[in-house]
């Protein structure tokens, strides 16, 4: 069944349920649906099924719907390279990439995608301000041990500032320059580095 509550995807997306599981679950709410399949190629692919069948549809709707009656949802954002096979990994509180070697693998969890959206912004104008801190800390500085002094002070405030060396925000500010630290764009553009905002189960 199309995705009928994603309004804001390209059309060949809404086949795919994938990062929108509470879509799903209130598809078959909704009677538009039976049951979630979901497969792993690269990354989790959800879809939901409609049976012609409705014996066999009404009965795999029941058990969906009594699996599903307590789950509450909420949204997340996922951050990573946009050419890492990997995928992206959500962020926890602390505004870093949830691994698999962490003991808390809690995300940070939004009641809305609004909220989402806006804090992601807020981590990209965030990456900005230091980025251009940066470039213009640097300029007409020659000296190769002064510029690697002047980047490894702006690593170390990032890191102060976020209480973190594994910030999403350093990953951003670095995405957004050249490796001799000259931006990439007038705009401070998030080059390589990409995120998505997704519903997830609590």
């Amino acid at each position: 069944m199309d995705n009928e509550l994603n309004t804001d995807c390209k059309s060949f997306l809404h086949f795919s349920y994938s990062g929108r599981i509470k879509d799903a679950v209130e598809m078959i709410r909704n009677g538009n649906g039976d049951c979630i399949s979901s497969m792993k190629f690269v990354g989790r692919i959800d879809n939901v099924l409609y049976f012609l069948d409705r014996q066999i549809g009404e009965e795999l709707r029941q058990k969906s719907l009594e699996g599903w009656k307590d789950t509450k949802f909420g949204w997340v954002i996922e951050c990573g390279n946009k050419n890492s096979f990997s995928g992206y990994s959500m962020l926890n509180k602390k505004n870093e990439r949830i691994t698999v070697f962490d003991k808390d693998r809690s995300p940070m969890v939004f009641d809305t995608k609004e909220s989402a959206d806006e804090y992601v912004e807020y981590l990209i104008e965030r990456s900005k301000y230091y980025a251009k801190r940066l470039v213009n800390n640097l300029c007409g500085i020659t000296d190769e041990k002064e510029r690697d002094k002047i980047i490894y002070n702006a690593i170390y405030e990032i890191e102060n500032d976020t209480k973190t060396i594994f910030s999403i925000i350093l990953d951003f500010t670095f995405d957004m320059l050249t490796g001799n630290c000259e931006p990439k764009s007038s705009e401070y553009s998030l080059d390589e580095m990409g995120y998505k905002v997704i519903q997830h189960i609590i």
